[in-house]
């Protein structure tokens, strides 16, 4: 009996045992880290940092890194450095041709159905938000939670609404200055705009120029476009990248540039916005073979002054969303507005969940801004739910 024991607990323990990886991401050419690396096989997901850096646990030995534009390393636990080189993605540049590509579009749009969920489903969620002023950490904000959404993308047929994002919050962690030097207040943004922003959208009228290059032996298409020259103070580049299987977009980047964009006014304060760059990551699920919006990044600079033009000063605002979990069986339960503004959201701090939380790490510079903000001496007022 003992030795039975003995035996199933074994079983057991190697069963449920996690493999874990710490590392950094680079260049292979430049050596520089990179940012919003997936790391991650089928059962678990992370990204790399602005560090270029990462922590990630699973009970699967496999492991995939990627990032779109770099070649893919498909690997296992024990033979992977912690420094991990990617190489850029060669594209066959033979290939490349300037097209109006409805033709390839029309497959894209006639696949909808097939590869993505139009139905309702839940998922489970982090989202890091960072404002920065003039360069320089103000704030920052980490949302975990469960999201119920009412469809991943919307057609003719589903049109938006305001009731389309059902949050619970689960854990949060947020530290930042109320103000700036001006006293001006950065109005974050809400669940659903943030949600609404992170949809891939059409970017192949006639008002783009479009090229299209493959690459991983034809299976892989990037479609690249940008405005055409005429048209004026609005420059919009970005890309695809399409699998030529099921037509299924795997990654879609979009970089809006405004010229000569004018100034709203809020109070004493004018401002508007210089760029806009986001880029949204989708993976098959091997359960239901629907793509899912596995990681995203939303990137937005605002130029800010007074009414009377005296000075002038930029802010920089990322946020950061990682998926898991889609469409699997649990309940979500409503207690958190979709509509307000994310950084005036209260919920309590729980040091052990953001201890051993590893799906985004804290680049150094954050610590250093949560260190110095949490000190009492600071002269300025700091929002926090983060208790000494």
């Amino acid at each position: 009996m003992k030795l039975q024991f003995f035996i199933i607990f074994l079983f057991s323990t190697l069963l449920y045992s996690q493999n874990e990886l710490s590392g950094i991401v680079v260049d292979n050419a430049d050596k520089s880290p990179l940012e919003f690396v997936g790391v991650y096989n089928q059962a678990d997901h992370t990204m790399t940092n602005a560090d270029g850096r990462f922590q990630f646990s699973s009970t699967s030995d496999s492991l995939i890194i990627y990032r779109p534009g770099y070649d893919k390393i498909t690997s296992t636990f024990n033979k992977t450095n912690d420094t991990i080189y990617l190489n850029k993605s060669v594209l066959e540049l033979n290939e490349v041709t300037v097209t109006n590509e409805k033709t390839l579009w029309q497959k894209v749009k006639d696949s909808i159905d097939s590869n993505y969920p139009l139905y309702p489903y839940k998922e489970k969620f982090l989202l890091r938000g960072v404002l920065r002023y003039n360069g320089e950490i103000t704030r920052i904000q980490d949302l975990q939670g469960k999201l119920e959404r009412r469809t991943l993308l919307y057609t003719q047929e589903i049109e938006p609404d305001k009731k389309d994002f059902k949050v619970e919050l689960t854990n949060m962690r947020k530290v930042g200055l109320v103000l700036d030097e001006n006293d001006i207040y950065f109005i974050f943004d809400s669940f659903y705009g943030l949600f609404m922003n992170l949809i891939p959208v059409n970017a192949t009228g006639d008002a783009f120029d479009l090229t299209e290059s493959t690459f991983e032996n034809g299976e892989k298409i990037n479609l690249n476009f940008q405005t055409k020259p005429e048209i004026a103070n609005e420059k919009v580049r970005g890309y695809y990248i399409i699998n030529t299987k099921n037509n299924a977009i795997e990654q879609f980047k979009i970089v809006l540039e405004f010229e000569n964009n004018p100034f709203s006014e809020n109070e004493n304060s004018r401002y508007r916005t210089i760029s806009i760059d986001k880029e949204i990551s989708l993976s098959k699920s091997s359960k239901t073979k629907k793509y899912y919006i596995t990681s995203a990044k939303y990137d937005v600079r605002v130029e800010q002054t007074d009414k009377n033009y005296s000075f002038t000063s930029y802010y920089d605002v990322s946020f950061i969303l990682n998926t898991s979990d889609n469409e699997d069986d649990f309940v979500v339960k409503k207690n958190v507005s979709t509509s307000k503004d994310l950084f005036k959201i209260n919920y309590p701090y729980d040091q052990s969940y953001w201890n051993a939380q590893n799906q985004l790490l804290l680049t150094e510079e954050m610590l250093d801004f949560i260190e110095k903000v949490q000190d009492p001496n600071n002269e300025f007022k700091v929002r926090s739910n983060i208790k000494n």
